[in-house]
């Protein structure tokens, strides 16, 4: 059961989340993990719609990592304010287990790097023994196979799970949004996972709190709602060989739309915590995007977090880290910061970069 992974950054397939898989040298000890959550790109006019094969194995070949998990998440709770492309993935593909394990399979070409991540459908849809039905479709084509279990259905699920992991798979507890500090229930979770040493254990949580808003943020402070001590806690606490988060953004619901909000949350490595940075728009003042350029990138440019990277003896903020490459060249001109995606790129490639550099000094192994 030896593996090389200590982190799996967790991408939702959306614009700028491709852009740095595509950009991001993943090097030995990260193995994305890629959320399916729509068929297609949107295609440019004019241009041949490509198929989820084309579209998905490109992005696979593109990414620099030894293993890429892939997912088309079970777990998702459909609103009717998700967006149109996300709703009729999820209805019918996502919740049909035949359907879904034939996509799985159109991507084994390149099965010596995908990890196919699966599991039950029995809170989805009733189904039962749907873990043993996708394992066995897979196995063939896939020597490594991803069960991901969420922590409130870990009962149910865990029994058909251990009945068919080998020591070539890999079993990930999905917390949601829960704590990095085990509560009594996940507790007694622990207890049968701790037990089970078959194969690698990875832990997963989104580490910024869904409520979490631009608006309401101040610059240059902590945001307490975003909790990454699951960093910290992951061999102690939950006994898992590695972690995995969503990449220093937030979890969000996949709606339509959505109003500007200038903001972005910056990691700061040193104390393992996240600052908050704003535009205007909390007393009144219109708010746009040139509050990106005129008032977040100076603020985070000058803050105490940047001195302190800066200062520490490793190397958070360098070249390497395109993140802090594109505030830099923004504050210069050197490109345009009026854009809220590439905020959202900004944010990932940091938190990717620091989490690199910690696991390189030694820090996460």
């Amino acid at each position: 059961m030896a593996t090389n992974l200590i982190y799996m950054p967790t991408f939702r397939s959306r614009q700028q989340e491709n852009i740095v898989l595509r950009s991001f040298d993943f090097g030995n000890h990260m193995y994305p993990l890629i959320e399916i959550i729509k068929e297609f790109d949107r295609k440019r006019e004019g241009e041949k719609q490509q198929s989820f094969k084309e579209i998905h194995l490109g992005l696979i070949k593109d990414i620099n990592a030894q293993k890429v998990f892939v997912d088309m998440p079970v777990y998702l709770k459909e609103r009717a304010s998700m967006k149109d492309e996300v709703l009729l993935f999820s209805r019918t593909v996502i919740t049909n287990k035949e359907k879904r394990t034939d996509y799985l399979l159109s991507l084994a070409e390149q099965s010596n790097r995908i990890i196919p991540v699966i599991s039950s459908f029995l809170n989805r849809t009733g189904e039962t023994e749907t873990v043993s039905f996708q394992e066995k479709e897979l196995r063939p084509n896939y020597k490594s196979i991803a069960y991901r279990v969420l922590f409130n259905h870990f009962e149910e699920d865990w029994a058909e799970i251990i009945k068919v992991a080998t020591t070539n798979d890999y079993i990930i507890l999905d917390l949601d949004t829960m704590a990095p500090y085990p509560s009594p229930p996940i507790k007694q979770i622990i207890s049968k996972w701790s037990a089970f040493s078959r194969c690698p254990k990875i832990v997963l949580r989104s580490a910024i709190n869904t409520d979490i808003q631009n608006v309401n943020l101040t610059n240059n402070e902590v945001v307490f709602d975003a909790d990454n001590g699951l960093l910290e806690q992951y061999k102690i606490s939950f006994k898992a060989d590695s972690f995995g988060d969503y990449v220093g953004i937030k979890k969000d619901d996949l709606t339509s739309g959505g109003t500007i909000s200038p903001g972005m949350l910056l990691y700061d490595a040193i104390n393992n915590q996240f600052i908050g940075f704003k535009g205007l728009g909390n007393k009144g003042e219109k708010k746009s995007l040139s509050d990106f350029e005129i008032i977040i990138v100076p603020e985070i440019l000058a803050s105490v977090a940047v001195k302190e990277m800066k200062l520490c003896g490793l190397t958070y903020l360098n070249e390497n880290n395109k993140g802090w490459e594109i505030l830099n060249e923004i504050k210069q001109g050197a490109q345009s910061g009026q854009s809220q995606a590439k905020f959202k790129r900004i944010a990932m490639e940091h938190y990717l970069h620091c989490l690199k550099t910690k696991i390189d000094a030694g820090q996460l192994v």
